[in-house]
């Protein structure tokens, strides 16, 4: 009985505004929880940073007793191996050492670190740029991680010792060490307990050596480059390192993420719905006043529909005409032809009329074979007789059927308000007195 009309533009509109309105709902929200995640990490960073260096600092500032050995006996090196054995007291340090003029003279423990003697550290080498800095600096410098002569890599702190030159000045002695294995020296940081907080890290440095970016240390994990970072400097030591922090996830990866997403989506559709829902009734509730006020098989005003609008136009005191039209000989077509082909003439009478009309109407169908226009216009009258004669011509021009001599002709009367009556009754009862007139001329 109702036609469906598909969905309707409001509510496409509908579910793609909600779904762009939810979509930067979202888009806040991740934000939100990114903002959080940048929070989390400067507390997180700044706590790693303090510690790193204060693993570091405590290691490297052994090279102090080295630097007091030395100054106390006026540069001569006695009992190194008694003071740097008990300077050697963690699994991280790989060894001490003394270096006056630059050029390694002792090391502790001699033990695997033979290749070291006789090193220069103002030569050319791996690490050694670091040494030179320090020298120049007057200050202790970290350098590394770097490979080492005796193989594997270090972490070396290098602290540059001055002697009284004995007119007020300082003379440059040499250069006391302490060499850390790396990685190994940074597990007092817990660098990896930062996973359990679901945060990558990456620790690292220009090289001096190469002049490039040289990683010190990341996660064991892979370390995303896409997500949002934190990436901090951090000076141990006058060394310049920068450690940089990024959440593990991708926002995608968030199951928060995805339930802001699905309530989103599941919000819009369901208003979009709603809206669907609404169109529909409002359609429905259309056809309905239709089916009450509209003429089933020509799609006109039924009689019900044509009162209320007579009821307005005579409400309203504007002057109209209202014609009677009745077609002749209907009877007679039903009885020989049937119903099909009656109902078939109505149509084509009812087309005929519409297609000619060429000034405000009202045009209804009010039972069987009777129609009613309801002309308007200060030029109505004139305009509709000679339309009614148009319509007389195209009708008898018309087959209704193929191949038979259908021809449809009409009988009409008309009224004048307010002149031929003050209301529907009279009017209609005025005109379809003179309609009645015309059909009697005719037989």
């Amino acid at each position: 009985m109702f036609k469906s009309s598909g969905i309707s533009k409001r509510a496409a509109v509908t579910f793609v505004t909600l779904l762009i309105l939810c979509g930067l709902a979202v888009y806040f929200l991740v934000e939100r929880k990114y903002q959080i995640e940048y929070i989390k990490m400067e507390r997180v960073i700044l706590n790693q940073s303090n510690k790193l260096t204060a693993v570091l600092t405590k290691l490297f500032y052994k090279t102090q007793a080295l630097s007091a050995l030395v100054i106390q006996h006026n540069g001569k090196v006695e009992n190194f191996e008694k003071v740097a054995s008990t300077l050697v007291d963690d699994p991280a340090i790989l060894n001490v050492l003394v270096a006056p003029g630059g050029v390694v003279s002792d090391v502790y423990p001699r033990k695997g670190n033979e290749a070291v003697l006789g090193l220069n550290f103002f030569a050319r080498g791996a690490g050694n740029q670091e040494a030179v800095e320090a020298r120049d600096a007057g200050q202790l410098i970290l350098g590394g991680p770097f490979p080492l002569v005796q193989g594997g890599q270090a972490l070396v702190g290098r602290l540059p010792v001055y002697m009284d030159d004995g007119k007020g000045g300082k003379l440059f002695w040499g250069l006391v060490s302490v060499t850390l294995k790396f990685p190994q020296a940074l597990n007092g940081a817990e660098l990896d307990k930062l996973a359990e907080l679901g945060l990558a890290y990456e620790i690292w440095r220009i090289s001096p050596d190469t002049n490039k970016k040289q990683i010190i240390a990341r996660s064991d994990y892979a370390y995303n480059k896409d997500a949002p970072y934190l990436e901090m400097p951090l000076d141990i030591l006058n060394a310049h390192w920068f450690f940089r922090l990024s959440p593990v996830k991708l926002w995608y990866q968030y199951p928060e993420s995805w339930l802001y997403i699905s309530l989103g989506v599941l919000v819009s559709f369901l208003l979009a719905a709603l809206a669907q829902h609404n169109h529909d009734l409002r359609r429905i509730r259309g056809q309905l006043e239709n089916m009450a006020y509209q003429d089933a098989l020509t799609g006109l005003l039924n009689r019900r529909g044509l009162f209320e609008k007579l009821a307005e136009l005579i409400k309203g005191n504007g002057g109209f005409c209202l014609y009677y039209l009745d077609l002749n000989e209907f009877k007679l077509f039903n009885d020989t032809y049937g119903h099909n082909v009656g109902d078939r003439v109505l149509q084509v009478f009812a087309e005929e009329v519409q297609n000619h009309m060429g000034f405000r109407h009202i045009f209804a169908r009010v039972g069987g074979d009777e129609f009613i226009i309801i002309a308007q216009g200060s030029e109505r009258e004139e305009k509709t007789e000679k339309f009614l004669d148009d319509i007389r011509a195209a009708l008898r021009s018309r087959a209704v059927v193929d191949g038979d001599d259908i021809r449809i002709s009409f009988s009409v009367g008309k009224a004048v308000y307010p002149r031929d009556g003050k209301d529907v009754d009279a009017l209609i009862a005025h005109a379809d007195g003179g309609m009645y007139k015309e059909k009697r001329a005719r037989t």
